[in-house]
């Protein structure tokens, strides 16, 4: 797991939030991705506050039922809570 979280963090976000904030499509889009590719990269737009980047992935991760494995900047990364650590 340690090297796909390498490498996501080099590829560019699959979801953004902007100022619509969380809404149930966005939830919907991570579910599907986190099922596909037990793994995604999320980043938080500019109209997002900088301390608000955690309360969101922890709400996002809990919605999606994942896990947040990094978190840098406006940037957080979630795996499914289905993925055994390596």
């Amino acid at each position: 797991m340690k090297n796909t979280i390498d490498r996501i963090r080099h590829e560019p976000p699959k979801i953004r939030i902007g100022k619509n904030g969380i809404t149930e499509s966005i939830i919907k889009e991570i579910i599907v991705i986190l099922k596909r590719d037990q793994i995604v990269k999320i980043k938080c737009l500019k109209v997002v506050p900088n301390e608000s980047t955690k309360a969101i992935g922890e709400n996002i991760a809990k919605l999606a039922n994942g896990k947040i494995v990094d978190i840098r900047g406006k940037t957080f990364i979630l795996i499914s809570k289905n993925v055994h650590n390596e």
